[in-house]
């Protein structure tokens, strides 16, 4: 299992990472959550008080000045990235995350009702998404086999998505994003379908979320 730190901006911008998990293999996710961090420093840029006259913590902001001026090319470089990513994601990435996590969804009610519905077999899960799918005209998720490769790829970092639909559909409970996509991950690496012994996702191909304070 591969640990991602996110520190107080990254967690304002989270729909950036889910964006970066978008990319179907573990290697350009890992590259495209670089490209992200870089995009939240360069979003952040526009409100820092460059120039400005004397400041508490000066020192710290003329390191992050030189930081800044240091890692210049980086950014330029991750901002290319960036569109390259965005267009993937806009173009076909971004449909195959959400059938995914909706997979993933089918199995955490699953868990939740105690039922533990197999994925493969009669009447399981990726049978239930394809007939949704069929019914509502959804594209690239009425062939089995398509829906099955779908969850493959992505069923390591589904959580974060899932997560962040569940806060949004339930802003009145004061709920913490990546918490809640902690205890998703964890329930579908600890649970396995019923008459089996391997888990719904195998933590070896999950990325974990955690926060990092600053203070």
């Amino acid at each position: 299992m591969k640990k991602i730190h996110i520190n107080e901006p990254e967690l304002c911008c989270l729909g950036l990472f889910r964006v970066a998990l978008s990319e179907d293999t573990h290697e350009a996710r890992m590259r495209a959550i670089d490209v992200m961090r870089h995009e939240v420093v360069s979003l952040g840029l526009s409100n820092f008080p460059f120039g400005a006259g004397k400041t508490k913590g000066k020192a710290k902001n003329d390191k992050f000045v030189r930081w800044v001026a240091e890692t210049s090319v980086e950014r330029y470089e991750a901002a290319h990235e960036y569109s390259e990513i965005s267009k993937r994601y806009d173009g076909k990435n971004e449909r195959k995350l959400n059938v995914a996590e909706y997979v993933g969804k089918l199995i955490w009610h699953s868990i939740q009702e105690q039922d533990f519905t197999g994925l493969y077999v009669a009447g399981g899960i990726l049978e239930r998404v394809r007939k949704i799918a069929r019914d509502e005209g959804i594209h690239g998720a009425r062939d089995k086999d398509v829906v099955s490769k779908t969850w493959v790829t992505y069923r390591g970092v589904v959580h974060l998505g899932m997560a962040i639909d569940y806060c949004e559909e339930n802003p009145n409970q004061g709920l913490n994003v990546l918490q809640v996509a902690e205890r998703i991950r964890r329930g579908l690496s600890q649970n396995c379908p019923k008459k089996t012994s391997k888990p719904y996702v195998s933590s070896d191909d999950q990325i974990s979320f955690c926060y990092i304070s600053a203070v």
